[in-house]
């Protein structure tokens, strides 16, 4: 009885392949599975561009990372090597301007000595022995003169050294009599100048008259 009804069962699934595959193959399966196919490939295909658009980003940001840190140690070296520049220059004018104060105070000094020697109240008696007394605060005071102008020219950071004081009214004097000399010598040679250009002129107009 038990084979008979085996049989039977095997038969109708043979003739009903549905099922024998537990529907399977049913349309509405076929649809339902195709559509789990599509959103899988959708997914997939979106995470591929989330990938690629993730990467493109990175990139990108790599990209703008290595030209902001290459502007940053070029801006950062150029303000190293000013403020480097700077430091140099502030130490160079500090010591220029010690200098140019010890040349001042003493200055100074060498006015406040001279100032009190006051020769117009000496008297005819030790006459002689104030002046032997005097003329080397004078001679110091003048080789100190002539020392810090001659070393002073060598300073980067002011023109005071570059010329002596008085220096500048010899020189003004100097170009006036080269000034008053040129301007006689053209006031003496103006009338012979004015004489041969109107001997020429005469010339001129005598020649293209007889031409």
């Amino acid at each position: 009885m038990d084979e008979r009804r085996a049989e039977e069962v095997y038969r109708q699934m043979e003739l009903n392949p549905r099922a024998a595959d537990g529907e399977m193959h049913s349309p509405d399966r076929v649809r339902m599975r195709a559509e789990q196919a599509r959103r899988q490939a959708e997914y997939f295909e979106q995470q591929r561009i989330n990938s690629e658009t993730q990467r493109r980003e990175l990139e990108l940001s790599n990209e703008q990372k290595a030209i902001f840190s290459a502007n940053l140690n070029e801006v950062g070296m150029k303000l190293h090597n000013a403020v480097r520049r700077l430091e140099q220059e502030l130490e160079s004018m500090d010591k220029e301007q010690r200098e140019i104060e010890a040349v001042n105070e003493c200055f100074k000094r060498h006015l406040q000595i001279l100032s009190s020697l006051k020769p117009q109240n000496w008297s005819t008696d030790g006459f002689q022995e104030r002046v032997r007394e005097a003329l080397p605060k004078l001679d110091r005071a003048e080789n100190d003169f002539n020392e810090a102008y001659s070393m002073g020219r060598r300073f980067r950071h002011t023109d005071t050294f570059r010329h002596k004081p008085g220096e500048q009214e010899e020189n003004s004097l100097r170009w006036r009599d080269v000034r008053d000399q040129l301007v006689k010598g053209l006031a003496f040679h103006l009338p012979l100048f004015i004489l041969l250009l109107v001997t020429w002129l005469i010339y001129l107009w005598v020649s293209h008259s007889g031409s």
